[in-house]
């Protein structure tokens, strides 16, 4: 069962997830993800956990701001759904953009941390 407190956690975590796209930091990243990560692009392309953090480090798409807006979470033990739209600004090869698109972000509860097992971005 659920709780505020895992609510609150959950947030935070989702928070710390896209500071650290937007920072490029790497480290960030290691509490953050399950060894077995699963993440899946709006186009379709799916990384693991290397790919995913070798590709938040290219230099050719930088983020000014980014993150989750609209966001409901649902609880199932220590396991967690998250769904809302992932927003924000950035440049790619030099070119502003936006982007707004929905997610859904699987969590799992691990040594009392929240970790992303898993995320898939969509195209409306």
């Amino acid at each position: 069962m659920n709780n505020a407190n895992d609510a609150a956690l959950l947030t935070q975590a989702i928070e710390q997830f896209y500071n650290a796209i937007r920072d490029k930091n790497a480290a960030a990243f290691e509490p953050l993800l399950t060894s077995d990560l699963s993440y899946g692009h709006s186009s379709g392309r799916m990384e693991n956990k290397a790919q995913f953090i070798a590709n938040v480090l290219d230099p050719k798409t930088q983020w000014k701001s980014i993150y989750g807006a609209k966001q409901n979470n649902y609880f199932s033990g220590d396991t967690a759904i998250a769904r809302h739209h992932m927003a924000g600004e950035n440049s790619r090869d030099g070119k502003p953009g936006t982007s707004d698109m929905p997610v859904m972000m699987v969590w799992q509860k691990q040594g009392g941390v929240w970790k992303l097992l898993a995320r898939q971005a969509f195209k409306l």
